[in-house]
């Protein structure tokens, strides 16, 4: 009978705990099937509260009855509830159990004071656990590596930067873990060139090398401040040390050059990876997003899902980033369909997410719907919905949904008053517009920065009041940039003030001597008062400084897919039936008569679209002419241009949407024209 229960100990603790304590409801069945014989060995009720004290998918305060139940619990089982407490939402029961083990003299070893100083730092609790620290010296563990590391994370996290450092240079054993508690507190306290001089220290010890959180805490820290070099470095060893097989690592790897812009790199890094998860392609997705592959991080985001990676809020936010910039209003909207397919938390981020989307994508009225069906909305929300109507030219909205924004106590900042000031300026509200600013600085105590007071000179220069501009740039308390003279310079040009716009667009050239916009500017002057040959010598100077100007690129949304046109394009599998369209396109407008074609841009526009030379095919025009000849008829045509419309192409796109009878809805890089019957909702004042 002794023997039969012996065998029986043997195998219910070796095999039947380790199958069945893996869930509450298994471990009930086992604490069931234990209560009547086994139960009080220490080796079968360690288990079962180990796995509810420590398992994410365990029950403190069932492990915590079971305990109550044991007559005279080990140190074992009594630091195992410690740890359980020690990170629960109430570690003060760590502290009661510790001193029940006291009153109850069960031994206090070496695993025990780590849990307890644990509890003790959650709860700031810096006397109490210097009180243990006493305690840990008196009972004979001032030398115990764990405790030690105990000790160095408590004075770290409470705060005692100064106390932790003493412990980590005074202590005479250490281990990686020492180390990598020390270099995390450096990253804390700002000191970033010390942690990376402790990794140095550390790499020249014979019997210590970094491992995986050395790589996971250092890595990052090159991402945010762009070193890309001691990223480099950085990958380069963990190679070496063999964890470029760890998912952690390669993460941190594949973030940092996202962040440090090197995306070759990086898709280098995550092609090579062994394993990825929904951070791995997070990570990739918002990575080609920021450094501008809109259509390639959409791309990415579908490869993801025929993998069967579920996506988290996270990874939405960077689909729906990539889906704003590109107007993919069809991808946004399946990205919301999932939101709800998959169960995801819609979070403030998300939602406002949504809300940027849809306003950027020309679906204002979605944006308002998802904006108005928002329980908690932060100033962030207010700014993303407030940007939104701006750039629709809904001046008056905006305004108003300002002031509900004050009704509802929310303080606005600085991001809000650009979009107000935006709003102002696109609808024509120029008195409006200069009272908000002196809202901002008076009432609200927002010091304006330098997009401010661009703002303003734009407000005043659309209305056409160019001397009032001049005297504001004149008079601001900061030097204005080359931004604010350039725009003064576009509104001289529009006004025929000639003599003025000279003077200025040499002062803007002296400030921004390498960007191309400018020369061209100064160029087209030049040219719309027929000096050719001043015209000329700022081509010229442009080119002998080797500066290049970004193409113009419009994009179109068809049945999910992105198509990307750049002026004269032919790489679409339906040229023929594109160009086709397009000289279809310019007999009807022209019949129509309305249209005249604004030629005295010419040479600007024809910058602008890259070797271009004619107005005939400008990128818009081809993106428009795909639209009509791939959607039903009357349905709304939705198109993306990364610059300013030029003054023809508004023009032409106007009388086509009336003799198409379509809408179109195009976005520049400024803000939404609604093109519908002949006319567009800027009112042709943009």
């Amino acid at each position: 009978m002794i023997k039969f229960s012996l065998k029986c100990t043997k195998l219910i603790s070796i095999d039947f705990l380790k199958t069945r304590c893996t869930s509450i409801s298994k471990t009930k069945q086992a604490h069931a099937l234990l209560r009547t014989h086994f139960f009080h060995n220490p080796l079968f009720s360690s288990k079962l509260i180990a796995f509810l004290a420590l398992s994410h998918s365990g029950d403190l305060n069932y492990a915590r009855k079971l305990f109550a139940q044991i007559q005279n619990p080990d140190p074992f089982i009594c630091s195992t509830m410690i740890r359980g407490y020690a990170r629960s939402q109430n570690p003060y029961e760590a502290v009661f159990l510790y001193f029940f083990m006291v009153e109850r003299r069960v031994p206090v070893d070496g695993y025990t004071y780590p849990f307890v100083l644990a509890a003790c730092a959650r709860l700031g609790a810096v006397k109490l656990g210097r009180r243990f620290h006493c305690e840990v010296l008196k009972n004979g563990f001032g030398s115990d590596l764990f405790v030690i590391n105990a000790l160095i994370q408590f004075y770290h996290n409470c705060g005692s930067f100064g106390r932790a450092y003493q412990m980590f240079d005074e202590s005479t054993v250490r281990d990686v873990v020492t180390w990598n508690i020390m270099i995390n507190a450096h990253l804390n306290k700002g000191l970033s060139e010390k942690a990376f001089d402790l990794l140095d220290e550390m790499t020249k010890l014979d019997n210590l090398k970094p491992d995986e959180v050395t790589m996971i805490s250092l890595v990052p820290v090159c991402g945010q401040l762009g070193n890309l070099e001691r990223g480099k470095l950085l990958h380069s060893y963990s190679k070496e040390l063999g964890l470029n097989e760890k998912i952690s690592v390669n993460n941190a790897i594949l973030d940092m050059y996202c962040k440090c812009d090197d995306i070759e790199s990086a898709q280098e890094v995550f092609n090579r990876m062994p394993k990825k998860d929904v951070l791995s392609w997070t990570s990739m997705l918002s990575g080609l997003a920021k450094s501008g592959y809109f259509q390639e991080s959409l791309a990415l985001f579908r490869k993801m899902q025929l993998n069967k990676i579920e996506p988290d809020e996270i990874t939405l936010v960077g689909v729906l980033s990539a889906c704003a910039q590109t107007g993919a209003l069809d991808q946004g909207k399946y990205i919301h369909l999932l939101i709800d397919k998959f169960d995801i938390n819609c979070d403030i981020v998300l939602e406002t997410a949504l809300v940027d989307m849809y306003s950027k994508c020309g679906s204002i009225d979605l944006a308002l719907q998802v904006f108005r069906r928002m329980r908690v909305r932060n100033v962030f929300t207010w700014n993303a919905m407030i940007g939104g109507l701006a750039m629709h030219g809904h001046g008056g909205e905006a305004i108003s949904l300002f002031d509900q924004m004050k009704h509802d106590k929310l303080m606005p900042d600085d991001v809000t008053f650009i979009a107000l000031l935006c709003a102002c300026s696109h609808a024509g509200l120029v008195n409006e517009g200069l009272s908000m600013f002196q809202a901002m600085k008076n009432k609200f105590q927002i010091e304006p920065r330098m997009e401010h007071y661009g703002c303003v000179v734009d407000l005043l220069c659309r209305a056409r009041k160019v001397d009032e501009a001049l005297a504001f740039v004149e008079n601001m308390p900061v030097k204005a940039n080359s931004v604010l003279w350039a725009t003064l310079l576009g509104a001289c040009s529009s006004v025929g003030r000639f003599d003025l716009a000279e003077n200025i667009g040499r002062r803007v050239i002296e400030l921004e001597p390498d960007s191309c916009g400018r020369y061209v500017m100064l160029s087209n002057l030049y040219a719309g008062v027929s000096q050719w040959k001043n015209a000329l010598k700022f081509r010229k100077k442009m080119k002998n400084r080797g500066i290049e100007k970004t193409p113009g690129c419009s994009w179109i949304e068809l049945n999910g897919m992105i198509y990307q046109f750049v002026a004269g394009d032919r790489s679409h599998i339906q040229t023929e039936d594109i160009y086709a369209m397009i000289e279809e396109m310019t007999q009807r407008v022209n019949l129509d008569g309305s249209h005249v074609p604004g030629t005295e841009n010419v040479l600007f526009d024809i910058e602008d679209e890259e070797k271009e030379h004619s107005l005939f095919l400008h990128s818009e025009k081809l993106a428009v002419a795909l639209g009509l000849i791939s959607t039903p008829s009357g349905s709304l045509i939705r198109i993306v241009k990364n610059l300013r419309v030029c003054n023809d192409c508004h023009s032409f796109l106007k009388v086509t949407s009336k003799v198409y009878n379509r809408e179109i809805v195009a976005r520049d890089r400024s803000r939404f024209h609604h093109f519908k019957e002949g006319s567009c909702s800027c009112m042709d004042f943009w």
